[in-house]
Parts: structure tokens; sequence; C-alpha cells
């Protein structure tokens, strides 16, 4: 390997984090103990704390960080703290009928425990007027009373009609009994020949000559006579029914409403709030208006054939406990995780008759999550939110409020209840747990959002990879085992643990804190230990569990390394060639990402189109890309437009790419092919190159640059490395290496080399042999390096395209 080369070889042991295991081999694993807090998240938690203790309104706390770093359980964890530390006062909640105004139920408050009791009062209340009202009415004291009223006001009836039925005898006339339809109305008939014969009746006869005139007109006169002295005794009838209601009304009164009125007063002695106290009361004098609900057959049967129908009429005298927190006296900590609009807000349920249509009432009013952690803690992710457009501004309208409106979303085919229960308080605090984005997307697009949600509480997806950090992943990983009741891992299978989270990390110095992915590969790895008859877990296990779990979502990965084989990828890992370099992606197919490399072209001719990109031109890069070309031309312009205006034309393609390109990680593998083709130079085809670029020339870092790496390895190990091929990267990206064991040992050997370089000139040299050349003070390079040959060029392409267009 030349001197050049060596120059930006980066050293096998900065290739890859190797965790001292002597580090912890004087701590026996056995004397570990598990972690029982939330591991490297002091900023999270610190803020998640300041949320739950203010109780103010708005302090509602927004948790964001990538899944698997521990977001649900630290807010379980500090949940459960705090239920452990406080004690409440919690409330039972009741929906009631409102008998003034049926649609808008009335909600009524208790003390927890005491809802329960209310409801069984009020249920003991109505089974014991149902049971004792009815023998009442069908008692031999009731019966007698009742009837000796009867009796009394029918006699007067019967005096009144008395010699009026004399005085229509006399004047031959009789009362009948006249059918209209369904109704029947008493009318005179005068008596003729033993037969009672309407008015009507006789004046046909009359005009037949059968019947004489004269008597008819004497008859007539009667028949007003007659007929107003009905009226005025018909008036003084119904008075007379009128006044036995009445006195049978005062019976009832007399025997049944003391013992209503005794009974409700009773039970509103037992209540200081206002509200119940004046439900009561309503209940008290619509019981007295619906007495007649309560009579039943007789003493005897009135249990069994009035009571089921009598309970039935008097469910609106009913109590709905929406929420009893009876026995409870810490808050409430609901985790919701099918947050429906239903499941959080509650119901109002319909029944459908025939006759009726769909209909509801206070009893059919369902509670859902939010007002179960009424008093307490309501967690709920993020993103479950949007799945029902109904759902954030009903949460937002909820909390802004501090009430709750029960109610349902209609559809055309259910119309609404038409009830409007009266709202609830509620005093709940939400902690929603989402990625950075949503949180990012509601802050930007909601007004209302930080008004509701002023906590937000990052968590970090790394810690540092200190004494520290080491000590409490040895803790996470024993709190796993003895959860799980797993196999234990020995010194080496931890330092392969801590290695594979510094891989997670990106950096050296940091470990990863997505505690979900380290926790499946200690139980998969205990798995694989007890299937290859281990006795431990140790770091050959850990290897070939991170294996399998690849494996498992590698196929696109591998399918791609095929085409590579079989050559339908056209790449070349030796030679040189002018124009072409091996550029360096990443495919990211969410749970696994993979590199491959692109062979990258430029191509020159005269004109004035300056850096032509096929990819944009294509519509197939996105922001990124198509920024880190303008960035490439600001770099042309900066290096060799200080003295005459660029004219030139070149075109610049990601070969055999159909799909969209973006990120600006090949803008520095661009210019090398774009100087390149200026200077007429080769580029080493055995060297694949990535990093972005800024107008000065300087590198600038990427991400997935083990990725990258690791891909094109697979990419040279298809035809057998050569010692001359391997990886330029960025020099900010050193500290993220972490490559595979294949890799390390290529290396080792001097198969394979990873390099490192800051600016492009570097770059170029160790690309093509040459140096790139520094201008002078009269703004000119040196002979022979690549910057002069690519002046040159440019003047040539330059002067051409000035004598064709003359």
């Amino acid at each position: 390997m030349s001197e050049i080369n060596n120059k930006w070889r980066i050293p096998v042991e900065k290739l890859r984090f190797r965790f001292d295991e002597k580090k912890v081999e004087h701590t026996p694993l056995d004397e570990i103990e598990p972690c029982c807090g939330i591991i490297g998240q002091d900023r999270a938690i610190s803020a998640v704390e300041l949320g739950l203790e203010i109780k103010s309104k708005g302090y509602n706390i927004f948790v964001t960080g990538l899944p698997g770093t521990g977001r649900t359980t630290a807010v379980k964890l500090l949940l459960d703290e705090i239920e452990k530390d406080e004690t409440v006062e919690l409330k039972d909640i009741c929906y009631v009928n409102n008998f003034k105004m049926p649609d808008s139920p009335r909600v009524l408050y208790f003390a927890a425990g005491e809802g329960r009791k209310f409801k069984k009062a009020v249920s003991y209340l109505i089974d014991s007027l149902v049971t004792i009202i009815p023998k009442i009415f069908s008692g031999e004291n009731y019966r007698q009373r009742r009837e000796r009223i009867i009796t009394e006001f029918e006699t007067r009836q019967k005096e009144l009609f008395k010699d009026f039925e004399k005085d229509l005898k006399e004047k031959g006339f009789v009362l009948v009994q006249l059918q209209f339809g369904q109704t029947v109305r008493p009318d005179l008939h005068p008596f003729i020949n033993n037969e009672p014969v309407s008015l009507n009746e006789l004046e046909k006869l009359t005009d037949e000559g059968k019947f004489p005139e004269i008597n008819l007109k004497e008859l007539k006169a009667e028949y007003e006579k007659l007929s107003k002295q009905f009226e005025v005794i018909s008036g003084q009838s119904k008075k007379i029914s009128s006044d036995l209601e009445e006195e049978l009304n005062k019976l009832d009164t007399s025997l049944v409403v003391p013992l209503v009125n005794d009974k409700i007063e009773t039970l509103k002695n037992l209540y200081d709030d206002e509200k119940t106290r004046e439900y009561l009361s309503d209940l008290n004098e619509i019981l007295i208006e619906e007495l007649d609900l309560f009579r039943g057959t007789d003493a005897e049967n009135a249990e069994q054939d009035g009571a089921t129908k009598i309970r039935s009429l008097f469910n609106a005298f009913t109590v709905n406990l929406l929420v009893d927190n009876n026995g409870f006296n810490k808050r409430p900590i609901i985790i919701e995780e099918f947050p429906t609009y239903k499941n959080l807000f509650g119901s109002i349920e319909r029944v459908y008759s025939s006759g009726s249509g769909w209909r509801s009432d206070f009893t059919r009013i369902r509670s859902g999550s939010i007002l179960e952690a009424n008093g307490g803690y309501l967690v709920l992710n993020a993103i479950d939110l949007f799945n029902d457009p109904q759902l954030w501004p009903m949460l937002k309208r909820t909390l802004r409020s501090g009430h709750l409106v029960i109610s349902n979303i209609d559809t055309p085919f259910m119309s609404g209840s038409g009830l409007k229960p009266e709202k609830i308080d509620l005093d709940v605090k939400v902690i929603l747990i989402g990625e950075s984005r949503v949180y990012d997307t509601l802050f930007r697009a909601d007004a209302d959002f930080k008004k509701v949600f002023k906590v937000k509480a990052e968590f970090d997806n790394v810690m540092k990879n200190d004494e520290s950090g080491i000590n409490q992943y040895a803790q996470f990983v024993k709190k796993i085992v003895y959860e799980d009741d797993l196999m234990d891992v020995n010194h080496s299978g931890l330092a392969a643990l801590l290695e594979f989270g510094v891989k997670l990390s990106g950096r050296h110095d940091r470990l990863s804190t997505r505690f979900t992915n380290i926790a499946d590969v200690i139980r998969e790895s205990s798995w694989l230990a007890r299937k290859n008859g281990k006795s431990k877990i140790d770091r050959e296990i850990i290897k070939e569990t991170i294996l399998m779990q690849k494996n498992r979502v590698n196929l696109i990965e591998t399918k791609m390394h095929e085409m590579y084989q079989r050559a339908l990828y056209l790449i070349d890992v030796t030679g040189w060639e002018i124009g072409q370099i091996n550029g360096l992606s990443v495919y990211d197919l969410g749970e696994h990402s993979f590199g491959r490399p692109t062979r990258i072209t430029a191509s020159l001719s005269p004109g004035a189109d300056g850096i032509i990109n096929i990819e944009r031109e294509a519509s197939l890069s996105g922001r990124l890309y198509d920024k880190g070309v303008l960035i490439l031309t600001g770099f042309m312009r900066h290096r060799f437009g200080s003295k005459r205006p660029l004219v030139f034309t070149a075109s610049l393609c990601f070969e055999q790419s159909y799909s969209g390109v973006d990120g600006d990680s090949a803008s520095s593998t661009e210019i090398y092919a774009l100087l390149s083709a200026l200077s007429g130079k080769p580029i080493n085809q055995s060297l694949a190159v990535t990093g972005s670029v800024n107008q000065k020339g300087e590198i600038q870092p990427i991400g997935g640059v083990n990725q990258k790496i690791e891909g094109y390895f697979d990419t040279c190990m298809i035809n057998g490395l050569t010692g001359e091929q391997g990886v330029m990267i960025p020099k900010q990206n050193e500290p993220e290496l972490m490559l595979k064991d294949e890799i390390i040992e290529a290396v080792e050997k001097n198969k394979f080399h990873i390099y490192a370089v800051e600016n492009i000139d570097e770059g170029i040299e160790l690309l093509t042999g040459i140096p790139a050349g520094e201008i002078n003070d009269d703004g000119d390079y040196p002979e022979d390096t690549i910057n002069y040959l690519a002046d040159i060029k440019l003047r040539e392409l330059a002067d051409t395209w000035r004598d064709y267009i003359k």
C-alpha cells in the first residue's frame, strides 16, 4: 500500500468499539441487582415529574421519543410511585332523571362508595313503595272507605235523576243512548205506541199524514224544555263525578302520601348536597303525581302480577351509577389501548322499536376511560387519536373546558338519541406518548395544542457509554433475565450486548436506550442457548442471535445481493475509469436497513447548461438531494469561477437507479466524478465513496456509514477481495464505526481498507493518485494536478462554446 493511502487509512482498532470484559469481570453478575427505575432518561423523568405534580389546568404531558426507549414503562413506574405515596378523595358520579326536562339528565356527585349506597337507597325506596302501596290499595280498610265514598256519590246522582225521570215519564218521553261511531250520546225520545221514536221520524210520519202535526209541535216544545232541564242535571252530575274523583284522591293522599313523604324525607336527611336533595324533592313530587302506577290487582297477587310491570315503569326513578370508586382512595391510572370515541368519551346506548324507532334514556348513558380516570391519570398513544377525526378535537375541547359532555357521533342510519346530559366536572391528567414528528405536527398545526399540553418530556435514544451506563445496562440485563426466567448472561455475553448497544446508538461513546431491542436479543439468546445446550448466554450466542434477527428481515437485501452476483447491476470493483465512481446509498425498510453500491457517472460537452442532474430532471430526486446538486454547482463556482464565468454542460447520473433518491451523502461523490471527467484522470474503481460536501469543498458527515461500508464489502466479496478495495468516508464518521467481524479480519489482513478524508482535495488525490493542487497567489493551480487539468478543460469548453455561437 502506498504512503499516500496510508495517510488517510483508519487504523483497525478504530473500526469497531470493543468492550473490555475486564471492566466487569471483577463484579459477579449474580450479585448485580435488577434495575427498578428508568435508565438514561434523567431529563425526561424530570419533565414528567413536573407535569404530574403541577395540578394547574393545561399541565398535561406529551412524552416523545423513539419506540423502545422506555417511554411507556417510565410513565407507568412514575404513576405507580405517585399512587403509592398519595391518598385522595375520589368521587362517584351518577346520572338521574330530570323530571322537568327528561332530555337533560342530571349529574350527581358523591364521595367514593356513596354513589353505590345512594343507588341502593333509591332502589330500596322504589321497591318498598312498589310492595307496600299496592297492598294499601287492595286492603280491606281502603276498599271499604272507597266503596262508601262511591256509594254516597252514586246515591246523590240517582236522586238527581229520579225527579227528572218522573217528569220524562209524565211528559211521554224516555232517555235513550245513541251510538255515534265509537261514542255514545244520551238523547230524549217521545214514547209513541210503547216505543221510543225520534223527532226526525215523527216529522216524516207527519209529512206522510200518519201523525198529527199539532201533536208534533207540542212534542217539540216539550222536548226543548226537557233538554234544557237535562243539560242542567248533566252538569250537576259531572260536578258530582268530579267531587267523587277529588274525594278518592284525598283518600289516596291520606293513606299513601304520608308514607311517600316520610320515606323521601328520611332519605333526604342523609345528604347535605343541594343537588341531591333537590332531586329527591322532585322524585317525591313525581311519585305522588303518579300514584296510579302503584295500583296492583290485590294484596295477595300484587307482588306477582303487578310488581314486574310496576318496576319496569319505574326505570325513570332509578340511578345510573356511571363511576363507582367504592373501596378506592388512590388516583386511578387508566391506560387506554383502544381509544375509540366510545371507549374514550363514553356513549349513549340506543334501542330500536318498530313503533318509536331509535330511543334512549338516562339509564343508557355509559362512561369512557377519560371519566374512569377522573381524579387521576389517562395514558394514550398519540398516533391512535388520529385514526378517528373526532377524537383529537373532542379531547382538546374537554381538557380546555374541564368538563365532559357525553354524546354520540350520529350516522345517517341512526339519528341522535335526543339526550343532552348535564356536563360532568373533570379533573384528569392526560399523558400522550408519541414520536417527535407527531408532537411537531400538532405544535405547528394547532394553536391550542400548547395550551393543553404544556409539558414536553423528551426521551433520548442514547445514553453515555461510561461506568455508570455500563452498570445500568448490567442491571437491565439482570432484570430481563429475572422477570422472564431466562438463562444467565456471562461476562462475554454482557460485553457483546454492550457492543450491540453501541452499534444501535451510532457512536462509540454512547449506548442505545432502545431497551426493547436489547431485551429481545436477551430473550432470543436464552432460547438459542438452551437449544444449543449452553449453560449461559455468551458472546457467540449473542452474535448468532443478532445475525438470526437480521436474517428474518433481510430478504430484499439478499435478493439485491444475488442481482450483483448475476451482474444484473453493473458495478466495477477493480480497474480505473474516467468520470465513473462507486457511490454508496442506504435502503431503509423500516425494521432493516442496508447499504448498496451504485455506479455514478459524469459526462461533459460544450454548452451553457451547467450541471444537469438526471435524477432531478426525471423527478426521481428528493429535496435534500437537489440541495446537494446545487451545492456542487456552488463548489465549482468557488473553485474555478473566480476569473471567468463557467460555461460548460455536464450531466450526472445514478446508473440503474429507478426509484427515488434523497439525501446529500453522494454530493462529494458526484464532485469526484466531475473532476475526473474534467481532468481526464481515471478514478480507482476499487474504492467506494460517501460523504456530503459544502461549497468550500469540506467533507461533511453522513448517516448509515456502517451499512454503506458493509454493503460495498459484500459486493467486493462476490469475486474475492483483491487487497485494493476499500471505502472512503468523512473523517467525522470515524467514531460511529461498528463494522462486522468479517470486515475487521479483512482489514487486519490488508485485504480491505477504510479511509477517512476531510475535504475534496484529499479525496480526489486518494481516488486518482494525483494531488489536487492548491491555488497560488495568481489564482492558478500547479501543473499536472487535478485542479489544473480541470481548469484547463473548463477554458477549452468555454472557448469552444464561444466559437460555436459566433
